[in-house]
């Protein structure tokens, strides 16, 4: 064979080898993003969702419900969307949260609440109830903490306190304040 066939055939191989290889990158990607989709599915959703959850002693500690969830098996993750949250102590409720929606992590340890975020203790156990708003909040139920680092208002009567992050310890009522704490008191006259 002449030098120039063989050049030719050399570019023809050459050819064939980058063709080959452009139709196997491209299909095993495919393959590859068909293997990836499901698991952006989940794996179960409930409509109206009402859950319970009892401590140990077998009372309830906390119920949750959600007009709208998805639970992610592979990440142990669920979403809920309009989520409320009831928190109990010795079986009476305590607090209430409420959350436009709510990501839970570690089969519930952790619940993450997000858009327009309101937690609020119970009218009827207490004398002037606190009221807590944000945008978000970290919520763990069975240790009874929630945390935020975003703006925060709180109100209690007629009192109104703004800070930027928070600290609340759900079973002793404590709420501890992170910074740029602006706070005003009104008191209401009694009349005699």
């Amino acid at each position: 064979m002449d030098q120039r066939k063989l050049i030719i055939l050399g570019c023809l191989l050459v050819l064939l080898a980058a063709g080959i290889l452009r139709w196997y990158t491209d299909n095993s990607t495919t393959t590859a993003s068909n293997k990836r989709s499901p698991s952006l599915l989940p794996d179960s959703v409930v409509y109206n969702l009402k859950q319970q959850h009892f401590n140990t002693q077998g009372q309830l500690a906390y119920s949750m419900q959600a007009k709208h969830a998805n639970q992610f098996e592979a990440k142990a993750i669920a979403q809920f969307n309009s989520l409320s949250i009831t928190l109990f102590n010795a079986g009476v409720p305590d607090w209430h949260a409420n959350a436009q929606i709510g990501l839970t992590a570690n089969n519930g340890e952790l619940i993450e609440l997000s858009g327009n975020v309101i937690i609020q203790q119970n009218e009827t156990t207490h004398e002037s109830p606190t009221t807590l708003s944000t945008m978000s909040l970290l919520l763990s139920p069975k240790k009874e903490y929630a945390e935020t680092q975003e703006p925060v208002t709180i109100q209690q009567g007629t009192s109104v306190t703004h800070a930027v992050g928070m600290n609340v310890d759900t079973r002793a009522g404590k709420i501890t304040l992170l910074s740029n704490v602006k706070s005003r008191y009104e008191t209401i006259p009694q009349h005699n």
